[in-house]
């Protein structure tokens, strides 16, 4: 786990009156996936909704594209609620490859408080999908 990544994370798009609850949650194996849940069920309440842009389907080349364009590079750092994943560092392809299908929600982070993909659990019909941007 890179705290210091999730911290940025956490500070650029999740609402202040609750980070420093959800940095302690990150900071806990059995609360990690806290976050996940708060961003499935809550997230209105959860992110600064000044740094979000829904995004409909894309395919994963798409995807790519419009994080390359925005500025990310070629490796990610990966917020998952599957532990496989969780904490680690991929490259973009490979991050999105394993996790877009895999009906987990999952944040992959691309530049640390400045660009991420957030993608929810899939439930009936498409999981939801943000761009975070600051």
């Amino acid at each position: 786990m890179d705290l210091n990544h999730e911290e940025q994370i956490v500070k650029g798009f999740i609402v202040k009156r609750i980070q420093d609850r959800v940095l302690f949650e990150l900071s806990k194996k059995k609360y990690r996936d806290k976050l996940h849940s708060r961003l499935t069920n809550y997230f209105k309440t959860t992110v600064d909704k000044r740094y979000i842009q829904t995004i409909e389907y894309i395919n994963i080349p798409e995807l790519i594209q419009l994080l390359k364009r925005e500025g990310a590079p070629s490796q990610c750092y990966i917020l998952s609620y599957d532990q496989e994943y969780d904490g680690k560092y991929y490259s973009l392809n490979d991050a999105l490859e394993k996790l877009m299908f895999n009906g987990m929600p999952y944040i992959i982070s691309c530049i640390p408080g400045k660009l991420a993909y957030f993608q929810g659990e899939r439930e009936l019909g498409e999981p939801v999908r943000f761009l975070f941007k600051r």
